[in-house]
């Protein structure tokens, strides 16, 4: 019994941390001292991403570091009755700054491919900004949408606007036409449709970078980029401290520190550079945003531009899925035969112009402050046009201000481009 009490292992670690060092060191299954080598050596074929953390997860904290040294100093450096935790604990902690060394390793190891996810994030981030900003596609509906809206609130305090707000585009969906059936985006989809225009085409492959960019989150972006900047900075504050303590190391320690100098130094001399293209991107995309935020009159500091493409990717969708039901159905847009557009009042209004009446229909262009001046609404079809839709409340958008001083948005046209 004395000797089993003699010979059992000592224990200076929690029980809950020893079965968590157990776990981790049991991927490695081999001696600590290949262990060691592997970590000085920089060994990447041994030692991958998760074997990395593992070591990390493994470290002695300051409290455990402290612990242990007293037990070294106390038994003058015997830890044969030491447990096997205890042990790998001291090990890691003997290595010349062996956070720092295994976080470079790390950031090493995940930089090649946490690089490229970024760079691709911000390339798609890019051009989706810059095809919403130029979009003629866009432009079109909007001038559309904005002369409907003014025709709609005639005579209204909300009439004769020079702008509407993006948001207040999800009305179009849900106002019914006074067929009961039809709603506002049938008229404006059938309108495209009839004067030939290309824009729900348009709209459609400028919808497929929307969605590609409203699948990852704008804001994590930035913060990954900020990470991978932070880790290529602490990777080369590591090697400067590296640098000028290896006169404190044994001399096969001072070789493998040298050794890892080089090699990290020229693999961070190239990081950097992508990091700040990675930066220079990053920049270059707030400005975008900032441009895309001025060209729908939002404030920059409250816009989201994630959330400004989701709503943009659901007003393509419910425009495609319009025209969709427009073919399948062709009479969502026909008129009731008691409203007052079949009457002799309403036929011959310039509000509803019948087809080759070109007096009225050039009395409906729309605005040049609107977006360009020369797009008429198509004539009612063959045995009666669409219904001409209920007052919209909001979608007037904002009263017409004092004419803008040079340089300000008029209406539709855009500002200069980002620099």
């Amino acid at each position: 019994a004395k000797k089993e009490k003699k010979n059992a292992a000592v224990n200076l670690l929690d029980a809950k941390r020893q079965q968590n060092i157990g776990i981790a060191l049991a991927q490695f299954k081999c001696e600590q001292e290949v262990i060691r080598m592997a970590i000085l050596k920089m060994d990447t074929d041994m030692l991958n991403t998760d074997k990395l953390m593992a070591l990390q997860m493994m470290l002695p904290t300051a409290d455990e570091e402290k612990t242990l040294q007293a037990y070294i100093k106390k038994n003058k450096g015997d830890l044969s009755q030491l447990g096997p935790m205890e042990r790998v604990a001291i090990m890691l902690a003997s290595l010349p700054m062996v956070n720092d060394w295994l976080s470079a390793m790390l950031f090493r190891e995940e930089f090649k491919v946490r690089q490229e996810d970024i760079s691709n994030k911000l390339d798609v981030a890019l051009v989706c900004a810059a095809a919403v900003r130029t979009s003629e596609a866009l432009k079109e509906l909007f001038a559309l949408v904005l002369t409907i809206g003014n025709f709609i609130n005639e005579g209204h305090m909300l009439g004769n606007a020079m702008a509407f707000t993006f948001a207040s585009t999800s009305l179009l969906v849900g106002n019914k036409l006074s067929n009961k059936r039809g709603t506002l985006i049938h008229f404006i989809v059938e309108a495209l449709e009839r004067k030939g225009s290309t824009a729900l085409s348009d709209l459609e492959d400028l919808n497929v970078l929307v969605k590609r960019v409203s699948a990852f989150s704008l804001d994590f972006l930035v913060v990954e980029v900020t990470e991978v900047s932070t880790a290529c900075h602490g990777a080369q504050a590591t090697l400067s401290s590296l640098g000028k303590d290896q006169d404190a190391l044994s001399a096969d320690d001072a070789a493998h520190v040298a050794v890892f100098i080089n090699d990290m130094g020229t693999f961070l001399h190239l990081a950097a550079e992508e990091v700040k293209q990675l930066g220079d991107s990053q920049v270059q995309l707030q400005q975008y945003h900032s441009s895309l935020a001025a060209y729908f009159v939002e404030e920059p500091s409250k816009f989201d531009p994630g959330e400004f493409y989701c709503q943009l990717s659901s007003f393509i969708n419910e425009l495609l899925k319009a025209n969709k039901d427009l073919k399948s159905d062709t009479t969502l847009l026909v008129v009731p035969k008691d409203h007052s557009y079949h009457s002799p009042e309403g036929t011959g209004s310039v509000l509803s112009p019948q087809p080759g009446d070109e007096a009225a229909v050039q009395q409906m262009w729309i605005p040049a402050a609107a977006g360009g001046g020369g797009i008429p609404p198509p004539p009612p079809p063959p045995g009666g046009g669409p219904p001409p839709p209920p007052p919209m409340p909001g979608m007037g958008g904002i009263p017409p201000p004092p004419p803008p001083p040079p340089g300000m948005m008029k209406g539709m046209s855009p500002p200069p481009p980002p620099p």
